[in-house]
């Protein structure tokens, strides 16, 4: 956590420091889900006046493709992996809460988009098939965490659409 990314689209990803890929992702893409209760308040004959929201929670699915050390990490935080003589052994135990930054890109023909989650946790792990005729993928639900301002992400991207437009010169 608190790892930077590049601040700009051009460079890529795997320029910065301290970030470790997932490895390729289901052509599905990533899907985001929200969760929170809201009450409303009511005055008499009916009238809404008030909603009140709380508990929101907001989480990202993806399914990871590779069965590499990265998402090995992600699926079984504070196991481990030993290597000796050309042979791995995993060794893995009960999942511990394990708090990291996530950043996810996303390109559309010209357009990039950058999702920075700076404190996520995989929460949960969809069932995962062991079998000769099946891709072994991972379905992983990654929740995210607010910071102390209650920012959640930081989407940067190049679509012309979504600019906000410049104020005019001298104004």
């Amino acid at each position: 956590m608190g790892t930077a990314i590049p601040a700009n689209l051009t460079d890529p990803m795997s320029s910065a420091t301290g970030w470790s890929a997932v490895g390729l992702l289901s052509e599905d893409g990533a899907s985001e889900a929200r969760d929170e209760d809201s009450t409303d308040f009511y005055a008499w004959g009916g009238r809404l006046i008030r909603t009140k929201r709380s508990k929101h929670k907001r989480t990202i699915k993806v399914t990871a493709l590779e069965d590499n050390l990265v998402v090995f990490g992600l699926v079984n935080p504070g196991s481990t992996v030993s290597t000796a003589n050309g042979v791995n052994t995993r060794t893995v135990k009960i999942p511990k809460s394990e708090k990291v930054s996530f950043v996810l890109e996303l390109v559309d023909g010209n357009i990039t988009r950058r999702r920075h989650i700076p404190m996520g946790e995989v929460t949960e792990v969809g069932e995962v098939p062991l079998s000769e005729t099946d891709l072994q993928a991972f379905e992983l639900t990654i929740t995210i965490y607010p910071d102390s301002n209650d920012v959640l992400y930081h989407d940067i991207d190049n679509d012309p659409q979504g600019a906000v437009p410049e104020p005019p010169a001298g104004g």
